[in-house]
């Protein structure tokens, strides 16, 4: 993994401990195939200003008991700004969603594409979700995004 990606998977962590999620008690999830995301459909979401050429590539779905689905996902071509001049993360290769929130994001599924590379990524998720210290967000794909951001600037220490 290089530097940029750890740094995109560290602020991930950060984000999913911190904000816009549920936290759930350990519980076995079971992957299942859904009528709508499909692992390697890549699709056009609400994206916030700016990132207008953002897509979201599906991962994995995943069901937990009570039949709460979450959908797992790759965020490309987003812009977290460093107020420092320093890189400028524009991918997350890993983010857990409910899936109504997901429902709530999309707009059209573009194509389908191989799946990216998320073992890493979904592996650490895993391990918390396993611990009871991981979740999955609750808000919608463009405000995931703009609490990466403000994680990211408090991080930087920047400040608006």
């Amino acid at each position: 993994m290089n530097r940029r990606s750890a740094f995109a998977v560290l602020l991930l962590a950060i984000a999913i401990a911190a904000f816009a999620t549920v936290k759930t008690e350990k519980t076995d999830l079971k992957e299942v195939k859904d009528d709508k995301y499909k692992p390697g459909h890549v699709w056009s979401y609400k994206t916030r200003p700016g990132e207008e050429t953002s897509t979201l590539t599906i991962l994995r779905v995943e069901e937990a008991p009570k039949g709460k689905r979450i959908v797992h996902i790759r965020v490309d071509g987003i812009r977290l700004k460093n107020c420092t001049g320093g890189p400028e993360p524009d991918t997350v290769e890993h983010m857990p969603f409910a899936k109504e929130m997901l429902d709530a994001s999309v707009i059209k599924k573009e194509r389908t594409v191989a799946i990216p590379h998320f073992d890493e990524g979904y592996s650490q998720w895993r391990k918390g979700w396993d611990e009871g210290k991981a979740g999955f967000y609750t808000i919608t794909v463009s405000e995931a995004i703009e609490v990466m951001q403000k994680t990211f600037d408090s991080g930087l220490r920047c400040s608006h």
